[in-house]
């Protein structure tokens, strides 16, 4: 007998990752059916429609339009967890937010992505689903807290590379600030979209030079 390569992909890795192809195509066509239709109007026939398959197979990845949510939740939590440790410097980010909220004035999602905050329509739709769906916000809720300690950590790491000690207290405060900031300037973008860049400007240098203890 030939011995198996032990580097080599087997069978059920190939398999596994055709599902895990399948489970992101169903939840990409989920996400642009939740974002045009709203996550109640939005149907699963619709959902398979967009996705490409019949609902039969959807159903094996899939229980319901709950656990649809549930896995964009999760899938966004993974994308801020990768997203918080690359976050630039002062202006940088500055920068980075006013591009956002004018991609969010003209409706468009962050840097092709329909997820949470990258998607306003979909930050909402989620939001309002968790005051329906206990297991939506507890869900929810984790995800938040888990964000939360990823920005209080990358916040210490800042401090730190600036020979600056700063307590739990201070940390949690800017990073409350920064989640505000950042939320409600997508809000803003949908209900205010012509906000002059430099009066944002000058609002976004202020907070975030209080987020990074300047």
């Amino acid at each position: 007998m030939t011995p198996t390569d032990p580097s080599s992909p087997t069978a059920g890795d190939a398999a596994n990752a055709r599902a895990q192809a399948q489970r992101g195509r169903i939840l990409d066509a989920a996400q642009r059916c939740f974002i045009a239709h709203g996550f109640h109007a939005a149907s699963v026939s619709q959902i398979a429609g967009e996705a490409g398959i019949s609902q039969g197979l959807m159903y094996r990845y899939f229980d319901n339009k709950r656990a649809m949510i549930l896995a964009l939740i999760e899938r966004q939590l993974a994308e801020d967890q990768r997203s918080i440790g690359q976050a630039p410097a002062s202006a940088e980010m500055v920068d980075g937010l006013l591009g956002c909220y004018q991609q969010w004035a003209r409706g468009e999602s962050i840097g092709g992505h329909d997820t949470a905050i990258a998607s306003v329509t979909l930050y909402a739709e989620i939001t309002a689903e968790a005051q329906r769906d206990p297991v939506v916000a507890h869900v929810l809720r984790r995800h938040d807290k888990l964000t939360t300690d990823a920005v209080c950590e990358w916040l210490r790491q800042h401090d730190i590379e600036r020979g600056v000690h700063s307590d739990d207290a201070s940390l949690r405060e800017r990073t409350l600030l920064l989640r505000v900031v950042v939320e409600g300037l997508a809000m803003r973008a949908v209900r205010d979209p012509d906000v002059a860049p430099d009066t944002l400007r000058a609002l976004l240098s202020h907070a975030i030079k209080r987020v990074l203890g300047g």
